[in-house]
């Protein structure tokens, strides 16, 4: 070996040196920090793209062991969890180990920074549960990338993940509760990549996870958050809607600079389970879609509160398509839903709607599809407030032009009284609609069609209806 050579091993074993104190540092003064400002940090952090050398790359860290988050509940882990979140995506991305055990956490909560996955040891051994004592002054999630109101920019913002674990209110014993925050979701991702990023979509990941008694379940809204996976979720009881892609129409960034802004396309939903949604009346649905090419497979959304009137003809009802609100005329139409589905070209296959309050599936959107999906004794008795026969299994506004569906079964489980009004209903003067092979079981009404639109063929049972 040359002297050359030499000096210049030694000039890079330098730098290492010198990058590993930089980087122990940074995390010594992070962990002086308190929650509040923490939280800070590490966004500031994700803006500026932290970026770390290859070589430590792949990062595998344990919160409880390396940073002293408490698996007994007994003190607040959010700063410690931080503190790892932080340490994995300044070393490029890993994971982030949160081993069997009950992890407090408050306000301002897990911010989940870009190439790291939060684990936890199974949905059945891992809790986080939220001190409702600790004020919320934001709309925001448990875990969270951005907030609800506001995204998160940076370059950074890819392949973040949450698995293998359960988030819930006030304490971590598995029973309800009735104080469920106002403010506090299971998980949101908000986040932007900003002009032309080297990678246009996040493809975050969320997966075996339970969310029980929170403001909201799961929102997907920013504009990079595409080429998500949601797979293998639970949630239950939830004040608004359990899983919600792309933004409501009244969502404070749903239009900017005049122009509606959805957020979230391009997303897959698979085996995502929701029940108890909308039980502080605010008028939600189970399943909440405002974006486009979403594919739904083997979802179900079942017993959602219905928190209106569901008399057709009156102002306000879940029949309501003109409504009072020029900027979103079919909010009262997603009351109770099982799937509202306001955005285009989703896809929605063996999906299931049951025992919901309002609709079953109420579909607004344009070129959708929907494939061998069932809905179940819409308007059911204790979730339409005792007015069963009051909405549809399937309803169909005279927006959601352009739409297919195949092989699909509306029925009333258990008798007629208990049931839907309308196996399938479709508003009148819908245009380009095919339907074919669906069916109806024991509906006081298997299809109702008004005057339609061109292009149209709707196939229930043995009746048909062309439209002109």
């Amino acid at each position: 070996m040359t002297l050359d050579e030499n000096n210049e091993l030694e000039g890079d074993a330098l730098k290492h040196v010198e990058r590993v104190a930089a980087e122990a540092a940074a995390t010594a003064a992070a962990s002086k920090l308190d929650a509040s400002a923490f939280a800070d940090y590490v966004a500031q952090a994700q803006a500026r793209g932290v970026t770390a050398p290859v070589e430590n790359r792949s990062a595998s860290l344990n919160a409880v062991t390396e940073f002293n988050a408490d698996p007994t509940g007994s003190v607040d882990s959010t700063a410690a969890i931080n503190r790892a979140v932080q340490q994995a995506a300044e070393r490029g991305g890993g994971t982030v180990h949160l081993p069997a055990g009950t992890y407090k956490v408050s306000y301002p909560f897990i911010e989940l920074l870009g190439s790291v996955h939060l684990q936890g040891a199974g949905r059945e051994s891992t809790t986080l549960f939220v001190d409702t004592a600790v004020p919320v002054p934001v709309k925001t999630a448990v875990i969270h990338a951005g907030n609800y109101d506001e995204p998160r920019r940076g370059t950074g913002n890819i392949l973040m993940g949450v698995s293998d674990l359960f988030i819930k209110a006030e304490y971590p014993l598995r029973e309800h509760t009735t104080n469920i925050p106002a403010n506090v979701g299971g998980i949101v991702f908000h986040t932007e990549l900003g002009v032309n990023p080297h990678e246009p979509d996040g493809a975050h990941r969320i997966e075996n996870v339970i969310i029980w008694d929170m403001a909201y379940g799961i929102a997907l809204f920013g504009l990079d958050d595409q080429a998500c996976q949601v797979r293998n979720v639970r949630v239950r009881r939830t004040r608004e809607f359990g899983v919600c892609v792309g933004k409501p129409l009244e969502h404070p960034r749903a239009k900017v600079d005049g122009k509606r802004e959805t957020g979230a396309g391009d997303n897959i939903l698979d085996a995502v389970d929701v029940s108890g949604a909308n039980i502080g009346g605010g008028g939600f649905a189970g399943v909440e879609i405002y974006t486009t090419n979403t594919t739904v497979y083997s979802c179900k959304a079942w017993y959602n509160r219905r928190s209106n009137s569901g008399v057709e003809g009156t102002a306000g009802s879940i029949w309501d398509t003109k409504g009072t609100n020029a900027e979103h005329p079919h909010a009262a139409v997603k009351n109770g839903a099982g799937f509202y589905v306001h955005g285009g070209r989703n896809i929605f296959t063996g999906c299931t709607a049951q025992e919901n309050g309002g609709h079953g599936f109420a579909l607004v959107g344009t070129a959708n599809q929907v494939v061998g999906c069932r809905a179940a004794s819409s308007s059911w008795w204790d979730t339409s407030g005792k007015a069963p026969n009051s909405a549809a299994d399937f309803f169909i506004a005279n927006w959601a032009w352009g739409l297919v569906m195949t092989g699909n079964i509306a029925q009333s489980e258990y008798g007629e009284k208990t049931g839907a009004r309308y196996g399938y209903f479709f508003e009148s003067w819908g245009h380009d609609i095919i339907t074919r092979g669906n069916a109806a079981i024991a509906q006081p009404t298997a299809l109702k069609a008004g005057s339609m639109g061109k292009n149209v063929i709707i196939e229930v049972n043995q009746e048909t209806v062309k439209g002109a």
